[in-house]
């Protein structure tokens, strides 16, 4: 049994697709580059025992030849930001998106959720199960999703936890200057437009727009 099969068994009621299904194409584009240089990096970045992170610019990976060929590539010589987002998710509260694609490099197998952003701005509220489509993405894949893409942290697949690499434009996801005002409430940081679930009690605290339907996704992992 495969490792998508086993974690298809532990979460039954999920519709897990496998990345490579056609119907990704609607999300997103896979791409292919040498990872040795980057996970020799991501190596020394220690993995919190609880909780996810969010590292926004990793210096050391940025030098890498692959992210600098990502930035020519995919981002057109535009300059950018690599990070990565670390650490253990087992629930699905939160949709974003931004003003840029965002480049994902998988370093452990994940679990992810896309929906459109034409659907959330049509309709006003989204409900992942019905509107958005669930991922098995594995390590080693390369992702970059489309700026109306809605996604958000990767699921754990398994107990051990998760490393993404994040490629964005220079600035994204940074704090919004002091005494910034919008008057779009999905603004949450540079670049970065955020809606949340009504369990999300912290982000709701902090001004976050509810706009996620049904029930809270929870998932099991491996162990």
């Amino acid at each position: 049994m495969s490792r998508l099969e086993e974690f298809r068994a532990a979460n039954p009621d999920l519709e897990i697709l496998p990345v490579t299904d056609s119907s990704f194409a609607d999300f997103g584009v896979i791409y292919n580059y040498p990872l040795a240089e980057i996970e020799d990096v991501m190596n020394h970045v220690t993995m919190p025992e609880s909780g996810s992170t969010y590292l926004q610019s990793i210096p050391e990976l940025e030098k890498t030849e692959a992210i600098q060929a990502i930035g020519r590539d995919v981002f057109a010589g535009m300059p950018i930001d690599a990070g990565a987002t670390i650490g253990h998710t087992d629930d699905f509260s939160a949709f974003e998106y931004h003003q840029c694609s965002e480049l994902n490099i998988m370093l452990d197998d994940v679990v992810m959720f896309f929906a459109k952003r034409q659907t959330l701005d049509k309709q006003g509220t989204i409900d992942p199960r019905r509107d958005g489509k669930i991922y098995y993405v594995p390590k080693g894949t390369i992702v970059e999703l489309y700026n109306t893409t809605l996604h958000y942290a990767p699921i754990e697949v398994t107990k051990s936890g998760y490393k993404v690499i994040v490629v964005v434009l220079h600035g994204t996801n940074l704090p919004l200057p002091a005494g910034f005002k919008s008057g779009n409430p999905r603004v949450v940081k540079q670049g970065k437009f955020q809606v949340v679930h009504p369990v999300r009690q912290d982000k709701i605290a902090q001004g976050y727009q509810v706009a996620l339907t049904g029930k809270l996704i929870e998932t099991k992992p491996l162990n």
